[in-house]
């Protein structure tokens, strides 16, 4: 009676309380996201410019916008993994407004201009996860709180397009005005997010135990980290690498793969396959948290990453030989991709450091892993506009989701040795 007493303390306490995290980081992501992503709601046809042959301007806009998250992705490797825990709440109010200032310069320069704006505009939102992030690792329940936070990749970006509609459809914004406007609508929440996530106590001395105490790591405890663990972190990169490739790919072109299938007449068929993938794949990641043991939680996020790849190829090929709906292979194959990729953000990473006991952060993990993804988007995003494909999109996924779920089975299972070998054999045994 006393241990339960004790936790629905820890779990109400105001300081503490797991739910008013959860809804501060569900909200000062969200807040981000109205910056990063409300200028998809328009479609910007009257517009006419180009500066790359035969690619249409809102193409080029994300194009433009991409390339600054990713580069900001990769500046984040340093700079995530060095900040001071003071400096946070500072470093998100920054990042943000820039971003936000960079959509009103969106508004006023002209078109050529405007792509630009969209690139300074992404070039400061990549790092804000990893700042969000930070308030929620190293605790006990890190698995639920970032379980919370993810919810945003799926539920908060209709949600601020959503708005962005509203705007110009209802009120009469125009099309370059709302991203700013929409962006503005939600800073405010922004900013109440990132006051309560500041007030909030950082991991007590049980959290420490369990998890191990997060610090900044500068340049040469990255480079030791790496040297020290080459085999298994190269491998977890290798993965999340894939899962970024596919999951983006996926989402860039869902509606094409829907149309070549037949579904073009039926908007609401996105509903029906990617509801069902977020609520299953959220509430999987969350229980993360109820697996004390730190060795056997990250065995089983790469245990279910590769039965996760094994659901890809299997589904894939039912699917190829006409055995399943397209509906249920979409929806498989969904929760495939994004189990894995959830699980790197909630509780493999997070876990990895608090096995190895290795007093840094997961923020260093993060950005190493999310540039290189990133990266990689772009090239595929740059393929899908600059050169022809003589395949479908459909026949391409297909492909993609074979290769993709033998690559991760593959270098799941290099990692998953590794690292137990590491935990359980002498040092000298595994140099």
């Amino acid at each position: 009676m006393k241990k339960m007493n004790k936790q629905f303390l820890y779990f109400t306490n105001v300081r503490h309380s797991v739910v008013l995290i959860m809804i501060a980081a569900f909200l000062c992501y969200t807040g981000m996201y109205a910056v990063r992503k409300s200028f998809l709601a328009a479609q910007y046809a009257g517009t006419s410019y180009e500066l790359i042959s035969g690619v249409e301007y809102k193409v080029l806009l994300v194009i433009s916008q991409v390339l600054g998250y990713m580069l900001s992705k990769f500046v984040g490797i340093k700079v995530i993994s060095e900040m001071s825990s003071k400096r946070r709440s500072v470093w998100l109010v920054i990042l943000v407004s820039f971003g936000l200032f960079m959509l009103l310069a969106f508004y006023i320069l002209p078109p050529g201009w405007k792509v630009l704006a969209m690139f300074l505009n992404g070039l400061p939102l990549g790092m804000v996860f990893g700042i969000v992030f930070s308030y929620l690792e190293g605790r006990r329940n890190t698995e639920l709180l970032a379980a919370a936070l993810s919810t945003t990749f799926i539920f908060s970006t209709g949600l601020v397009k959503n708005v962005g509609v509203v705007m110009m459809s209802d009120f009469g914004i125009d099309e370059f005005a709302m991203p700013f406007v929409t962006g503005l609508l939600f800073f405010p929440l922004f900013l109440l997010s990132v006051m309560i996530l500041n007030r909030v106590k950082g991991p007590d001395k049980e959290d420490k135990m369990y998890r191990t105490e997060r610090n900044p790591m500068n340049g040469k405890e990255r480079k030791e980290f790496i040297v020290t663990y080459t085999i298994g972190f190269v491998a977890l990169i290798i993965m999340y690498v894939i899962l970024t490739i596919v999951r983006d790919f996926r989402d860039n072109f869902i509606v094409e793969f829907w149309a070549e299938l037949g579904y073009s007449e039926e908007p609401g068929i996105l509903t029906l396959t990617e509801i069902p993938i977020a609520i299953s794949v959220v509430i999987i990641a969350g229980l993360g948290f109820l697996i004390k043991r730190n060795l056997l939680a990250f065995n089983m996020g790469m245990i279910a990453t590769i039965l996760s790849a094994f659901l890809i190829l299997i589904t894939t090929y039912l699917f190829k030989a006409n055995q399943v709906s397209p509906v249920f292979w979409m929806i498989a194959t969904g929760t495939g991709i994004y189990l894995p990729y959830i699980l790197f953000h909630c509780l493999i990473f997070e876990r990895l450091i608090a096995f190895l006991k290795y007093s840094g952060n997961v923020g260093f993990l993060f950005y190493s892993a999310d540039a290189l993804g990133y990266l990689f988007s772009v090239l595929v995003l740059l393929m899908k506009e600059i050169f022809s494909f003589d395949n479908s999109w459909v026949h391409f996924l297909i492909e993609l989701n074979i290769n993709a779920a033998i690559g991760l089975i593959s270098v799941s299972f290099i990692a998953l040795v590794f690292f137990n070998k590491w935990v359980f054999l002498p040092r000298k045994a595994i140099a």
